[in-house]
């Protein structure tokens, strides 16, 4: 069924008209709608345009064009216009145009079907696997293949193109079920001290402390993240850092590039981690083993010393230093330098543009990585995003497996109502989408309940209940989002749990977080839970399994020390377990989040898929009771009887429903919708702004009351009076679209459905042959 779901996805996109193609004619452009008149000019020649003609609402002109990339724009009864059909941007002259690229080799047609990959070629694609010819097509048993992940080279008449999938229990993945692992590499294990280079200068802990590739290639094939649960891996960037120290923000301390974020080569993997050598073998470990590795990538500046910045400096913004008097960290957010010692990239420079995206797809390529998290992705302009990813998309994923593209868009939290985190949740949004982002860090969830309620206890898991709804109906559909506890650039959780006024230190002069109390490790536990519970593709940053402590950057990047003490363990053994846990049960990985009742200090949600419904109940609070029909504790202590569960206090439990009942539903009274909130007084449900108690009654008798939302446009939807409005992201609304432009996308539409009927035509008669065939085998 899933290589069935992946041909319509396939005949879809191929029934989707092609922007311009190359011929030897020239290169194909298009446009479709009702028109007087469509023009189109381009680089080539800004000068004069060419008049395209119309046959039935379709619009067309070729050019005859050399090999290059082109800004271009149509003329529609003399209104410039991108091509909407066209993701690629770029900047001309100043002023945002779509761009072409000529003569690229063109794709070579491949899918995967019932385990064979198929490749549409007169030649064989790749003689170093066993392809046997059928028809006008080559196929690979796929079945022949060892497990695991496979990126094949493919070739043949003039066309090229790279199939990448994986074969095996691993096959099925997708990023929802992914558990990551962030690992600052000099930081992590040191694997071969024969690599640990000189002192740089700097402070001690912020110098370089021999952590490198061989360490995490060691701590893969121990079996330690498979044991802990994690299927996923990302890893600080690989370049080569400078060797010497510079100032940090604070003007009184020196700081090296051990985390990696100060690249000086494009192309090099940092000596001090070991080389090309290690990272192809840490690559292949991790793959033998079952995980992704998802590498981080720089796109906004480098070092002073990189080869860029010594050979292009028009490559460069002059800005201002991010911060200071007059350089808002917003308002000049794509040309403020981050240090004097970090030349800004222009991203409007074509060249620059166009070369750190090639530099992005070597490493991909060269290293056979399974996805790039990008660093600081509202410091570039949106283009870099979306032709970053259309070029991956189109390299890394025809054969339909998703190459993931994580962003860091740090963005906060600004209030209790949907209305005060408007812009935030806008412009995370913003770089989402099919030719853009895969999802992003989720700043707001992180900043709205790991701040406000598991590690300050400020907030009650009403306010931790609403906030976790609201990550999964305010971003874009489809996206998977990553939340967190902590990170490379946040103090650590355990520590900011303990709260004793070090955990925002830095400097070795400073009072430093020590080893936290037993409470607070046991606090941990309800945080971990939820985070490894909750929708998403969930980071753990390496040592908060077991509870690292350690104060604000630099101090939150400490060499980890394995040896644990007994908090540690005691912590350590919890995390595996329920990370474990989350691995085996669908519910946990792909399933909706719904409340099922939320009190101050107790919250209980489902988190279910068509197939599984599992019940999840965090109490910090003392011995209490929830009514429930769920009949299995799978996870945790608390008792059954009856229908009642007997939680225990500061606890974690997770329930099943028995193959008897696992299709029973559960009417929940126990809240009230105008209960008062200690966080932000009497909670709203009037208008739904504010955060509210998320508890359903699904099996009432009366019909459910409908209330009026906003959406894009002036349109309107509804939904159920008991649930909040949620936030619309829109694109802009046009409301001086001609009549012309309007018609024109009536046609589209209509041409677009058309192709659509074809294509489930062609389907079901795909899917009747294949039962025939399976019925003759």
């Amino acid at each position: 069924m899933r290589r069935a779901i992946f041909l319509v996805a396939i005949l879809l996109a191929m029934s989707i008209p092609y922007v311009q193609a190359d011929s030897e004619d020239g290169v194909l452009f298009t446009w479709t709608g009702n028109a007087s008149t469509v023009e189109l000019i381009g680089e080539w020649d800004w000068d004069s345009t060419t008049t395209m003609t119309e046959t039935d609402g379709f619009w067309s002109a070729t050019v005859d064009l050399a090999d290059g990339l082109y800004c271009y724009k149509f003329i529609v009864d003399g209104n410039y216009t991108f091509d909407l059909s066209n993701a690629y941007r770029g900047y001309c002259d100043g002023i945002e145009n779509s761009v072409v690229r000529v003569g690229l080799n063109p794709q070579l047609s491949h899918q995967i079907l019932e385990d064979k990959l198929i490749v549409s070629s007169v030649e064989n694609p790749n003689s170093d696997y066993a392809f046997t010819q059928n028809g006008a097509t080559w196929e690979l048993d796929l079945s022949q293949l060892t497990d695991g992940k496979h990126s094949i080279s493919l070739a043949a008449d003039g066309k090229e193109s790279l199939a990448v999938f994986w074969t095996g229990p691993d096959a099925d993945f997708v990023w929802d079920d992914a558990l990551i692992y962030m690992v600052m590499t000099d930081r992590f294990v040191n694997g071969n001290t024969s690599n640990d280079g000189p002192s740089s200068g700097a402070e001690p802990e912020a110098d370089w402390m021999g952590g490198d590739l061989e360490g995490v290639t060691q701590m893969i094939e121990s079996g330690y993240f498979t044991d802990l649960g994690v299927n996923a891996l990302w890893i600080s960037p690989f370049n080569t850092n400078p060797a010497g120290s510079y100032m940090a923000a604070d003007g009184q301390h020196q700081v090296s590039g051990y985390h990696g974020y100060w690249p000086v080569e494009p192309r090099q993997v940092d000596p001090r981690f070991g080389g090309e050598e290690a990272l192809t073998e840490m690559v292949d470990a991790a793959h033998n083993a079952g995980l992704r590795v998802m590498a981080d990538f720089v796109v906004n500046h480098v070092h002073e010393d990189h080869v860029y910045a010594q050979e292009h400096p028009e490559w460069f913004n002059q800005g201002c230093i991010c911060g200071t008097e007059m350089c808002d960290w917003t308002e000049r957010r794509l040309d403020c330098l981050f240090m004097d010692y970090m030349p800004d990239l222009d991203w409007k420079n074509r060249d620059a543009s166009e070369q750190i995206i090639e530099d992005a797809l070597w490493w991909a390529e060269t290293f056979d990585l399974d996805g790039l998290r990008v660093d600081a992705v509202k410091h570039v302009d949106d283009h870099a995003i979306t032709n970053l990813a259309t070029r991956i998309n189109e390299r890394f994923e025809a054969t339909g497996t998703d190459f993931y593209l994580k962003g860091e868009t740090a963005m906060g939290w600004s209030g209790h109502s949907l209305e005060d985190n408007a812009e935030q949740y806008q412009t995370i949004n913003r770089y989402i989408g099919n030719d853009a982002l895969d999802g992003q860090a989720d700043f707001v969830l992180y900043h709205a309940v790991v701040d406000n309620v598991f590690t300050t206890g400020n907030m009650n898991y009403q306010h931790l209940d609403y906030w976790t709804n609201r990550s999964q109906d305010q971003y874009v559909d489809g996206a998977v989002m990553v939340p967190y506890l902590g990170s490379h650039d946040s103090s650590r959780y355990l520590s900011r749990i303990q709260n004793d006024g070090t955990q925002w230190n830095q400097w070795e002069e400073q009072a430093r977080p020590t080893t936290p109390s037993d409470s607070s490790y046991q606090s941990a536990k309800q945080g971990i839970a939820w985070l490894l519970t909750t929708p998403g593709a969930p980071m753990l940053y390496m040592g908060d399994e077991f509870g690292q402590h350690g104060g604000a950057d630099p101090d939150n990047r400490r060499m980890l020390d394995f040896n644990l003490n007994n908090g540690q363990q005691d912590l350590m053994n919890f995390t595996s377990e329920i990370a474990n846990v989350r691995l085996e049960n669908e519910a946990l990985r792909r399933g909706t989040y719904s409340t099922y009742h939320a009190e101050s200090n107790m919250v209980a949600y489902e988190m279910t898929t068509d197939a599984q419904s599992l019940l999840v109940v965090l109490n910090r609070g003392g011995t209490n009771q929830l009514q429930t029909t769920y009949d299995e504790v799978v996870f945790g202590t608390s008792t059954l009887s009856g229908d009642s569960l007997n939680v225990l206090a500061d606890s974690v439990t997770i329930l099943a429903n028995s193959a008897s009942s696992q299709n029973e539903t559960i009417t929940e009274n126990n809240s009230e919708q105008n209960q008062t909130d200690p966080n932000n007084g009497t909670l709203q449900d009037s208008n739904n702004s504010g955060e509210s108690d998320n508890s359903t009654e699904e099996n009432q008798s009366q019909p459910d009351l409908m209330k009026t939302c906003d959406g894009c446009c002036g349109e309107t939807f509804e939904v159920s009076l008991d649930e909040p409005c949620p936030m619309v992201s829109c694109a802009p609304c046009n409301e001086e679209k001609s009549d012309d432009e309007a018609a024109g996308l009536t046609i589209a539409s209509i041409m677009r459905n058309a192709l659509l009927v074809i294509v489930l035509l062609v389907v079901i008669v795909f899917i009747q042959m294949s039962r025939r065939s399976e019925g003759n085998h």
